[in-house]
Protein backbone atom coordinates (compact mmCIF):
# COMPACT_ATOMS: atom_id res chain seq x y z
CA UNK A 1 0.00 0.00 0.00
CA UNK A 2 2.97 2.35 0.84
CA UNK A 3 4.78 1.34 -2.32
CA UNK A 4 1.16 2.33 -4.33
CA UNK A 5 1.17 5.44 -2.50
CA UNK A 6 4.47 6.61 -3.34
CA UNK A 7 3.85 5.51 -6.95
CA UNK A 8 0.41 7.95 -7.04
CA UNK A 9 2.65 10.78 -5.24
CA UNK A 10 5.19 10.91 -7.69
CA UNK A 11 2.63 10.49 -10.35
CA UNK A 12 1.36 13.77 -9.55
CA UNK A 13 4.65 15.20 -8.51
CA UNK A 14 5.31 14.68 -12.50
CA UNK A 15 2.37 15.95 -13.68
CA UNK A 16 2.63 19.32 -11.97
CA UNK A 17 6.49 19.63 -13.14
CA UNK A 18 5.05 18.92 -16.45
CA UNK A 19 2.52 21.57 -16.37
CA UNK A 20 5.67 24.06 -15.12
CA UNK A 21 8.51 23.15 -17.13
CA UNK A 22 8.83 22.26 -20.65
CA UNK A 23 11.25 19.69 -20.59
CA UNK A 24 9.19 17.97 -17.76
CA UNK A 25 6.28 18.07 -20.15
CA UNK A 26 8.32 16.71 -23.14
CA UNK A 27 9.90 13.95 -20.77
CA UNK A 28 6.44 13.36 -19.29
CA UNK A 29 4.43 12.93 -22.78
CA UNK A 30 7.05 10.52 -24.59
CA UNK A 31 8.89 8.51 -22.06
CA UNK A 32 11.39 7.77 -25.45
CA UNK A 33 12.44 12.01 -25.07
CA UNK A 34 16.12 12.30 -24.68
CA UNK A 35 15.52 14.61 -22.08
CA UNK A 36 19.04 14.07 -20.79
CA UNK A 37 21.29 15.57 -23.30
CA UNK A 38 22.69 18.62 -22.76
CA UNK A 39 22.23 20.26 -25.90
CA UNK A 40 18.28 18.69 -25.68
CA UNK A 41 18.14 20.56 -21.93
CA UNK A 42 19.66 23.83 -23.59
CA UNK A 43 17.01 24.12 -26.55
CA UNK A 44 14.01 23.41 -24.26
CA UNK A 45 15.40 26.15 -21.47
CA UNK A 46 15.72 28.56 -24.42
CA UNK A 47 11.75 27.72 -25.47
CA UNK A 48 11.20 28.20 -22.02
CA UNK A 49 12.33 31.60 -22.30
CA UNK A 50 9.95 31.93 -25.35
CA UNK A 51 7.03 30.73 -23.39
CA UNK A 52 7.75 33.59 -20.85
CA UNK A 53 7.26 36.30 -23.68
CA UNK A 54 4.54 35.30 -24.47
CA UNK A 55 2.37 34.63 -21.40
CA UNK A 56 4.29 37.77 -19.75
CA UNK A 57 2.77 40.45 -22.67
CA UNK A 58 6.46 40.63 -23.95
CA UNK A 59 7.56 41.90 -20.37
CA UNK A 60 10.42 39.19 -20.17
CA UNK A 61 11.52 36.39 -21.74
CA UNK A 62 12.65 35.78 -25.37
CA UNK A 63 10.57 37.12 -28.22
CA UNK A 64 13.05 36.34 -31.54
CA UNK A 65 14.35 32.26 -31.06
CA UNK A 66 16.65 30.72 -34.05
CA UNK A 67 17.19 27.41 -33.34
CA UNK A 68 20.51 26.01 -35.26
CA UNK A 69 21.48 22.27 -34.92
CA UNK A 70 22.27 19.60 -37.98
CA UNK A 71 19.74 16.83 -38.96
CA UNK A 72 17.88 14.52 -36.44
CA UNK A 73 19.00 16.12 -33.59
CA UNK A 74 15.62 16.28 -32.03
CA UNK A 75 15.37 20.40 -33.11
CA UNK A 76 11.66 19.82 -34.86
CA UNK A 77 10.20 17.13 -32.51
CA UNK A 78 10.81 19.66 -29.55
CA UNK A 79 10.30 23.30 -30.45
CA UNK A 80 7.69 22.13 -33.60
CA UNK A 81 6.00 19.59 -31.77
CA UNK A 82 5.87 19.76 -28.29
CA UNK A 83 6.77 23.12 -27.65
CA UNK A 84 3.32 24.25 -29.46
CA UNK A 85 1.02 21.59 -27.66
CA UNK A 86 2.70 22.85 -24.02
CA UNK A 87 1.49 26.16 -24.89
CA UNK A 88 -1.83 25.62 -25.60
CA UNK A 89 -1.67 24.09 -22.21
CA UNK A 90 -0.57 26.97 -20.72
CA UNK A 91 -3.23 29.57 -22.52
CA UNK A 92 -5.58 27.41 -24.63
CA UNK A 93 -6.44 31.02 -26.23
CA UNK A 94 -3.35 31.22 -28.25
CA UNK A 95 -3.09 30.76 -31.82
CA UNK A 96 -0.07 29.42 -33.29
CA UNK A 97 1.02 29.70 -36.83
CA UNK A 98 3.36 26.69 -37.78
CA UNK A 99 5.71 27.06 -41.37
CA UNK A 100 7.43 24.54 -43.55
CA UNK A 101 9.32 24.47 -46.60
CA UNK A 102 6.03 22.63 -48.23
CA UNK A 103 2.32 22.32 -46.88
CA UNK A 104 2.75 19.19 -46.45
CA UNK A 105 5.65 18.88 -43.60
CA UNK A 106 3.89 21.52 -42.07
CA UNK A 107 0.86 19.69 -42.09
CA UNK A 108 3.10 16.90 -40.52
CA UNK A 109 4.02 18.87 -37.72
CA UNK A 110 0.36 20.29 -37.10
CA UNK A 111 -0.80 16.77 -36.90
CA UNK A 112 1.73 15.33 -34.34
CA UNK A 113 0.69 18.56 -32.34
CA UNK A 114 -2.41 17.49 -32.40
CA UNK A 115 -2.24 13.58 -31.44
CA UNK A 116 -0.01 14.89 -28.25
CA UNK A 117 -2.74 17.32 -27.29
CA UNK A 118 -5.53 13.88 -27.94
CA UNK A 119 -2.82 11.61 -26.13
CA UNK A 120 -3.57 10.20 -22.30
CA UNK A 121 -0.07 11.74 -20.53
CA UNK A 122 -1.82 15.42 -22.11
CA UNK A 123 -5.04 14.88 -21.01
CA UNK A 124 -3.59 14.37 -17.31
CA UNK A 125 -1.53 17.19 -17.50
CA UNK A 126 -4.07 20.18 -19.03
CA UNK A 127 -6.31 17.82 -20.43
CA UNK A 128 -9.87 16.25 -19.26
CA UNK A 129 -7.74 14.06 -16.50
CA UNK A 130 -5.89 17.09 -14.92
CA UNK A 131 -7.38 19.51 -12.06
CA UNK A 132 -8.12 22.03 -14.28
CA UNK A 133 -11.69 23.25 -14.44
CA UNK A 134 -11.21 24.28 -18.00
CA UNK A 135 -9.53 21.57 -19.69
CA UNK A 136 -7.44 21.63 -22.95
CA UNK A 137 -9.26 19.36 -25.59
CA UNK A 138 -9.32 19.39 -29.21
CA UNK A 139 -13.03 20.99 -31.03
CA UNK A 140 -14.71 17.80 -32.73
CA UNK A 141 -15.75 20.18 -35.48
CA UNK A 142 -11.73 21.20 -36.57
CA UNK A 143 -10.22 18.39 -37.17
CA UNK A 144 -8.34 18.91 -40.14
CA UNK A 145 -4.30 18.61 -40.07
CA UNK A 146 -3.71 22.16 -41.30
CA UNK A 147 -6.16 23.91 -39.32
CA UNK A 148 -7.75 23.42 -35.91
CA UNK A 149 -9.22 24.85 -32.88
CA UNK A 150 -9.64 23.86 -29.43
CA UNK A 151 -12.56 23.06 -27.90
CA UNK A 152 -14.49 25.52 -25.60
CA UNK A 153 -11.23 28.41 -26.25
CA UNK A 154 -9.88 30.50 -28.84
CA UNK A 155 -6.88 29.03 -29.54
CA UNK A 156 -5.43 26.91 -32.14
CA UNK A 157 -3.76 26.36 -34.88
CA UNK A 158 -2.88 27.01 -38.82
CA UNK A 159 -0.21 25.12 -40.67
CA UNK A 160 1.13 26.03 -44.33
CA UNK A 161 4.01 25.90 -46.52
CA UNK A 162 6.63 28.99 -47.04
CA UNK A 163 4.62 31.44 -49.39
CA UNK A 164 0.94 29.04 -48.33
CA UNK A 165 -2.27 31.40 -47.40
CA UNK A 166 -2.09 32.42 -44.15
CA UNK A 167 -3.15 35.97 -44.60
CA UNK A 168 -6.57 36.77 -42.45
CA UNK A 169 -4.87 34.57 -39.23
CA UNK A 170 -3.02 36.33 -36.22
CA UNK A 171 -0.48 34.45 -34.20
CA UNK A 172 0.57 34.98 -30.79
CA UNK A 173 3.53 32.21 -31.95
CA UNK A 174 4.80 31.82 -35.08
CA UNK A 175 6.98 28.76 -35.85
CA UNK A 176 8.93 28.97 -39.08
CA UNK A 177 10.57 25.01 -39.13
CA UNK A 178 13.28 24.74 -42.12
CA UNK A 179 12.15 26.64 -44.67
CA UNK A 180 14.36 25.15 -47.33
CA UNK A 181 13.57 21.35 -48.77
CA UNK A 182 17.72 20.77 -49.84
CA UNK A 183 20.55 22.09 -51.30
CA UNK A 184 19.21 23.21 -54.63
CA UNK A 185 16.26 24.76 -53.53
CA UNK A 186 18.85 27.07 -50.89
CA UNK A 187 21.79 27.54 -53.82
CA UNK A 188 18.67 28.98 -55.75
CA UNK A 189 18.67 33.19 -55.16
CA UNK A 190 15.24 32.97 -56.62
CA UNK A 191 13.73 30.93 -54.42
CA UNK A 192 16.39 32.47 -51.39
CA UNK A 193 14.54 36.05 -52.49
CA UNK A 194 11.13 34.15 -52.35
CA UNK A 195 11.47 33.57 -48.65
CA UNK A 196 12.79 35.89 -47.61
CA UNK A 197 10.58 38.72 -49.06
CA UNK A 198 7.66 35.85 -47.72
CA UNK A 199 8.97 36.48 -44.15
CA UNK A 200 9.04 40.51 -44.41
CA UNK A 201 5.94 40.67 -46.16
CA UNK A 202 3.29 37.76 -45.00
CA UNK A 203 4.66 36.37 -42.19
CA UNK A 204 5.97 39.25 -40.26
CA UNK A 205 2.55 41.28 -40.56
CA UNK A 206 0.43 38.24 -38.70
CA UNK A 207 2.06 38.58 -35.52
CA UNK A 208 0.05 39.62 -32.96
CA UNK A 209 1.54 42.24 -30.29
CA UNK A 210 4.09 40.53 -28.01
CA UNK A 211 3.89 37.48 -30.62
CA UNK A 212 7.05 35.88 -30.75
CA UNK A 213 8.73 33.97 -33.57
CA UNK A 214 10.98 30.67 -33.68
CA UNK A 215 13.08 29.97 -36.31
CA UNK A 216 14.08 26.49 -36.60
CA UNK A 217 15.95 25.33 -39.37
CA UNK A 218 19.69 23.22 -40.16
CA UNK A 219 21.48 25.81 -42.00
CA UNK A 220 22.39 25.62 -45.81
CA UNK A 221 23.98 29.35 -47.18
CA UNK A 222 25.25 32.55 -45.63
CA UNK A 223 22.04 34.29 -47.97
CA UNK A 224 19.10 31.59 -46.71
CA UNK A 225 16.59 33.20 -44.17
CA UNK A 226 18.54 33.01 -41.25
CA UNK A 227 21.48 34.88 -42.78
CA UNK A 228 19.63 37.99 -43.57
CA UNK A 229 18.04 38.19 -40.67
CA UNK A 230 21.22 38.06 -38.51
CA UNK A 231 22.82 40.55 -41.14
CA UNK A 232 19.73 42.86 -40.17
CA UNK A 233 20.10 42.57 -36.74
CA UNK A 234 23.99 43.86 -37.16
CA UNK A 235 23.51 46.45 -39.48
CA UNK A 236 20.46 47.97 -38.31
CA UNK A 237 19.40 48.85 -34.94
CA UNK A 238 16.07 48.89 -35.08
CA UNK A 239 15.90 45.17 -36.56
CA UNK A 240 14.63 42.42 -34.21
CA UNK A 241 17.54 41.47 -31.94
CA UNK A 242 17.29 37.79 -32.13
CA UNK A 243 18.43 34.72 -29.50
CA UNK A 244 20.62 32.14 -31.48
CA UNK A 245 20.94 28.80 -30.26
CA UNK A 246 23.78 28.38 -32.92
CA UNK A 247 24.73 23.86 -31.86
CA UNK A 248 27.64 22.67 -34.09
CA UNK A 249 28.21 18.66 -34.56
CA UNK A 250 31.68 19.57 -33.75
CA UNK A 251 33.15 22.29 -31.09
CA UNK A 252 35.79 24.66 -32.38
CA UNK A 253 39.23 25.27 -30.76
CA UNK A 254 38.59 28.26 -28.25
CA UNK A 255 40.89 30.77 -30.17
CA UNK A 256 38.32 30.47 -33.34
CA UNK A 257 35.37 31.53 -31.77
CA UNK A 258 34.81 35.65 -31.28
CA UNK A 259 36.84 37.47 -29.31
CA UNK A 260 35.24 40.65 -29.48
CA UNK A 261 32.42 42.42 -30.63
CA UNK A 262 34.12 43.52 -33.69
CA UNK A 263 35.15 39.77 -34.80
CA UNK A 264 31.27 39.11 -33.37
CA UNK A 265 29.71 41.83 -35.45
CA UNK A 266 31.91 40.63 -38.79
CA UNK A 267 30.05 37.18 -38.55
CA UNK A 268 27.24 38.58 -37.89
CA UNK A 269 27.80 40.71 -41.39
CA UNK A 270 28.33 37.67 -42.95
CA UNK A 271 25.73 36.32 -42.08
CA UNK A 272 27.21 33.28 -40.04
CA UNK A 273 26.63 33.49 -35.87
CA UNK A 274 29.46 32.54 -34.02
CA UNK A 275 28.81 33.25 -30.10
CA UNK A 276 31.79 34.92 -28.30
CA UNK A 277 33.00 33.05 -25.09
CA UNK A 278 33.31 30.02 -26.79
CA UNK A 279 30.80 26.52 -27.17
CA UNK A 280 27.75 27.33 -25.43
CA UNK A 281 27.89 24.01 -23.96
CA UNK A 282 31.68 24.01 -22.58
CA UNK A 283 32.56 21.66 -24.96
CA UNK A 284 36.25 20.86 -25.55
CA UNK A 285 37.19 21.29 -28.94
CA UNK A 286 36.62 18.54 -31.59
CA UNK A 287 33.68 16.92 -29.14
CA UNK A 288 30.46 15.69 -30.58
CA UNK A 289 27.35 17.42 -29.80
CA UNK A 290 25.55 13.91 -29.36
CA UNK A 291 27.65 11.56 -28.58
CA UNK A 292 25.10 9.32 -28.66
CA UNK A 293 23.66 10.39 -32.09
CA UNK A 294 26.98 10.68 -33.57
CA UNK A 295 30.63 10.03 -31.93
CA UNK A 296 34.01 11.92 -33.38
CA UNK A 297 34.53 8.81 -35.39
CA UNK A 298 30.95 9.16 -37.08
CA UNK A 299 31.39 13.26 -37.46
CA UNK A 300 34.09 12.29 -39.21
CA UNK A 301 33.33 9.78 -41.62
CA UNK A 302 30.18 12.20 -42.44
CA UNK A 303 32.04 14.98 -43.41
CA UNK A 304 34.59 12.27 -45.84
CA UNK A 305 31.28 11.67 -47.21
CA UNK A 306 29.39 14.35 -47.63
CA UNK A 307 32.19 17.07 -48.41
CA UNK A 308 33.33 19.80 -45.98
CA UNK A 309 31.60 22.75 -47.64
CA UNK A 310 28.20 20.54 -47.05
CA UNK A 311 29.47 19.64 -43.16
CA UNK A 312 30.24 22.67 -42.42
CA UNK A 313 26.77 24.17 -43.76
CA UNK A 314 24.54 21.23 -42.18
CA UNK A 315 26.30 19.81 -39.42
CA UNK A 316 28.30 23.09 -38.24
CA UNK A 317 26.43 25.56 -38.81
CA UNK A 318 28.37 27.48 -40.79
CA UNK A 319 27.65 27.64 -44.34
CA UNK A 320 30.10 28.96 -46.89
CA UNK A 321 29.14 30.81 -50.26
CA UNK A 322 30.75 28.53 -52.49
CA UNK A 323 33.90 26.20 -53.05
CA UNK A 324 35.21 26.32 -56.12
CA UNK A 325 37.92 25.16 -58.57
CA UNK A 326 39.36 28.29 -59.41
CA UNK A 327 38.62 30.44 -56.04
CA UNK A 328 36.80 29.89 -53.32
CA UNK A 329 34.69 31.75 -51.04
CA UNK A 330 37.33 31.96 -47.99
CA UNK A 331 39.90 33.66 -50.25
CA UNK A 332 38.00 37.21 -50.47
CA UNK A 333 37.99 39.71 -46.80
CA UNK A 334 36.10 41.76 -46.35
CA UNK A 335 37.05 45.22 -45.11
CA UNK A 336 35.32 48.85 -43.96
CA UNK A 337 37.97 50.85 -45.19
CA UNK A 338 41.43 50.64 -47.27
CA UNK A 339 44.49 52.91 -47.41
CA UNK A 340 44.45 56.29 -48.40
CA UNK A 341 45.71 57.93 -51.80
CA UNK A 342 45.82 54.72 -53.84
CA UNK A 343 45.67 54.57 -57.21
CA UNK A 344 42.11 53.51 -58.99
CA UNK A 345 41.84 51.69 -61.99
CA UNK A 346 38.53 50.63 -64.07
CA UNK A 347 38.31 48.06 -67.06
CA UNK A 348 34.70 48.03 -68.58
CA UNK A 349 33.59 44.81 -69.65
CA UNK A 350 30.56 45.30 -72.07
CA UNK A 351 28.01 43.04 -73.32
CA UNK A 352 25.83 43.21 -76.40
CA UNK A 353 23.20 41.03 -74.88
CA UNK A 354 19.92 41.98 -73.77
CA UNK A 355 17.81 38.55 -72.97
CA UNK A 356 17.93 37.18 -69.31
CA UNK A 357 20.35 34.88 -69.92
CA UNK A 358 23.06 36.98 -71.67
CA UNK A 359 26.21 38.69 -69.64
CA UNK A 360 26.20 42.10 -68.01
CA UNK A 361 28.06 44.83 -68.67
CA UNK A 362 30.15 45.01 -65.44
CA UNK A 363 32.63 47.61 -63.75
CA UNK A 364 34.72 47.29 -60.76
CA UNK A 365 37.34 49.72 -59.07
CA UNK A 366 40.51 47.92 -58.27
CA UNK A 367 43.77 48.90 -56.52
CA UNK A 368 46.75 47.97 -55.68
CA UNK A 369 48.33 48.41 -52.14
CA UNK A 370 51.69 49.22 -51.48
CA UNK A 371 51.87 45.66 -49.97
CA UNK A 372 50.55 44.23 -53.27
CA UNK A 373 47.23 43.45 -51.64
CA UNK A 374 44.57 44.10 -54.36
CA UNK A 375 41.09 46.00 -52.76
CA UNK A 376 37.88 46.38 -55.15
CA UNK A 377 34.99 48.77 -54.35
CA UNK A 378 31.71 49.92 -55.61
CA UNK A 379 30.11 47.64 -58.46
CA UNK A 380 28.28 48.72 -61.04
CA UNK A 381 26.81 46.07 -63.16
CA UNK A 382 23.68 46.32 -65.49
CA UNK A 383 22.96 43.87 -68.16
CA UNK A 384 21.41 46.26 -70.85
CA UNK A 385 23.77 48.21 -72.64
CA UNK A 386 21.88 51.32 -73.40
CA UNK A 387 20.92 51.63 -69.78
CA UNK A 388 24.54 50.85 -68.66
CA UNK A 389 26.11 53.77 -70.29
CA UNK A 390 24.42 56.67 -69.02
CA UNK A 391 25.03 55.22 -65.37
CA UNK A 392 28.72 54.46 -66.19
CA UNK A 393 29.05 58.36 -67.91
CA UNK A 394 27.84 59.83 -64.59
CA UNK A 395 29.67 57.36 -62.44
CA UNK A 396 32.66 58.75 -64.08
CA UNK A 397 31.75 62.30 -63.43
CA UNK A 398 31.41 61.58 -59.92
CA UNK A 399 33.16 62.72 -56.84
CA UNK A 400 34.11 59.42 -55.74
CA UNK A 401 36.30 58.65 -59.04
CA UNK A 402 38.20 61.18 -59.76
CA UNK A 403 41.66 60.65 -60.99
CA UNK A 404 40.23 57.28 -61.47
CA UNK A 405 41.82 55.39 -64.67
CA UNK A 406 39.12 54.19 -67.15
CA UNK A 407 39.68 51.10 -69.79
CA UNK A 408 37.73 50.10 -72.47
CA UNK A 409 38.78 46.95 -74.82
CA UNK A 410 40.03 48.05 -78.25
CA UNK A 411 37.86 45.37 -80.80
CA UNK A 412 34.66 45.17 -82.13
CA UNK A 413 31.69 46.86 -80.59
CA UNK A 414 33.94 48.14 -78.08
CA UNK A 415 35.44 50.49 -79.72
CA UNK A 416 31.84 52.54 -80.64
CA UNK A 417 32.00 52.92 -77.06
CA UNK A 418 35.31 54.72 -76.99
CA UNK A 419 34.50 56.80 -79.35
CA UNK A 420 31.03 57.80 -77.47
CA UNK A 421 32.90 58.79 -74.58
CA UNK A 422 35.27 60.51 -76.12
CA UNK A 423 32.53 62.39 -77.61
CA UNK A 424 30.75 63.50 -74.50
CA UNK A 425 32.55 66.94 -73.50
CA UNK A 426 31.59 65.92 -69.60
CA UNK A 427 34.65 63.59 -69.72
CA UNK A 428 37.10 65.50 -71.80
CA UNK A 429 39.46 65.62 -68.10
CA UNK A 430 38.17 61.96 -67.62
CA UNK A 431 41.35 59.62 -67.81
CA UNK A 432 40.16 56.58 -70.51
CA UNK A 433 42.49 54.20 -72.07
CA UNK A 434 42.41 51.64 -74.29
CA UNK A 435 43.12 47.82 -73.35
CA UNK A 436 44.15 45.05 -75.12
CA UNK A 437 42.99 41.95 -73.65
CA UNK A 438 46.14 39.52 -73.37
CA UNK A 439 45.27 35.73 -73.54
CA UNK A 440 41.97 33.85 -72.10
CA UNK A 441 39.66 35.03 -69.73
CA UNK A 442 41.27 31.89 -67.34
CA UNK A 443 45.03 33.31 -68.36
CA UNK A 444 43.45 36.62 -67.44
CA UNK A 445 42.74 36.13 -64.10
CA UNK A 446 45.97 33.91 -62.85
CA UNK A 447 47.73 37.16 -61.39
CA UNK A 448 45.20 38.12 -59.59
CA UNK A 449 44.26 34.38 -58.38
CA UNK A 450 47.05 33.60 -56.65
CA UNK A 451 46.67 36.91 -54.53
CA UNK A 452 43.60 35.76 -53.88
CA UNK A 453 45.37 32.31 -52.82
CA UNK A 454 47.14 34.32 -50.60
CA UNK A 455 44.55 36.47 -48.40
CA UNK A 456 45.43 39.86 -50.69
CA UNK A 457 42.15 40.49 -52.57
CA UNK A 458 39.57 42.68 -50.18
CA UNK A 459 36.34 43.69 -50.99
CA UNK A 460 35.32 47.13 -49.49
CA UNK A 461 31.78 46.08 -48.09
CA UNK A 462 28.86 46.34 -49.96
CA UNK A 463 25.46 45.22 -51.11
CA UNK A 464 27.42 43.17 -54.20
CA UNK A 465 29.91 41.24 -52.20
CA UNK A 466 28.27 37.89 -52.02
CA UNK A 467 26.98 37.68 -55.27
CA UNK A 468 30.76 38.87 -56.52
CA UNK A 469 31.99 35.47 -54.61
CA UNK A 470 29.11 33.73 -55.95
CA UNK A 471 30.55 34.41 -59.52
CA UNK A 472 34.28 34.11 -59.08
CA UNK A 473 33.77 30.53 -57.28
CA UNK A 474 31.84 29.35 -60.31
CA UNK A 475 34.37 30.86 -62.59
CA UNK A 476 35.28 29.47 -65.35
CA UNK A 477 32.57 26.98 -65.38
CA UNK A 478 29.71 29.56 -63.69
CA UNK A 479 26.96 30.94 -66.60
CA UNK A 480 28.43 34.62 -65.97
CA UNK A 481 31.89 35.71 -65.58
CA UNK A 482 31.68 39.30 -66.10
CA UNK A 483 32.81 40.36 -62.85
CA UNK A 484 35.65 38.41 -63.16
CA UNK A 485 36.43 40.18 -66.55
CA UNK A 486 36.56 43.43 -64.95
CA UNK A 487 38.63 42.61 -62.28
CA UNK A 488 41.27 41.22 -64.88
CA UNK A 489 41.37 43.94 -66.73
CA UNK A 490 41.69 46.50 -64.02
CA UNK A 491 45.06 44.03 -62.79
CA UNK A 492 46.18 44.45 -66.00
CA UNK A 493 46.14 48.52 -66.67
CA UNK A 494 47.77 48.16 -62.73
CA UNK A 495 50.48 46.09 -64.33
CA UNK A 496 50.79 48.14 -67.69
CA UNK A 497 50.61 51.88 -66.00
CA UNK A 498 53.01 50.48 -63.83
CA UNK A 499 55.60 49.24 -65.89
CA UNK A 500 55.59 52.68 -68.08
CA UNK A 501 56.23 54.00 -64.62
CA UNK A 502 59.18 51.95 -64.56
CA UNK A 503 60.59 52.31 -68.78
CA UNK A 504 60.31 56.77 -68.16
CA UNK A 505 62.51 56.56 -64.33
CA UNK A 506 64.16 54.34 -66.43
CA UNK A 507 64.66 56.55 -69.60
CA UNK A 508 64.77 59.34 -66.89
CA UNK A 509 68.05 58.24 -65.11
Amino acid sequence: MADKKTAIREEVKNRLLAERDFLAFCKFTDRKYPGDAAHIKLMTAKLQEVAKFILSDGQEGIGRLMIFMPPRYWKSQTASRKFPAWMMGKNPDLRIILTSYGADLASKHSREVRDIIEGEEYSQVFGNLASSSEPVMLNPDSRSAAAWDLKGHNGGMIAAGVGGAITGFGANLFIIDDPFKSRDEASSKVRRDLVWEWYRSTAYTRLENHGAVILVMTRWDQEDVAGELLKAMASDPEADQWEVLNLRAEALPAEEYPKNEEQFMENLLRGIYMPMGGDPLGRAAGEPLWVEKHSAAMLKALRANISDFEFEAQYNQSPRLAVGEFLDDTDFGIVENMPEALNWYRYVDLALGESKTSDFNSTIAVAMAGDGTLFLRDRLKVRNLEEFLPICETLMCSENEIGTMWGIEDVAFQKLVMKQFMKNPALMNKKIMKVKPIGDKVERARPWQMRAKDKKVKLVRGAWNNDFIREATAFPRGRHDDDVDTVSGGVQMIAQATQVVKEVRSYQG
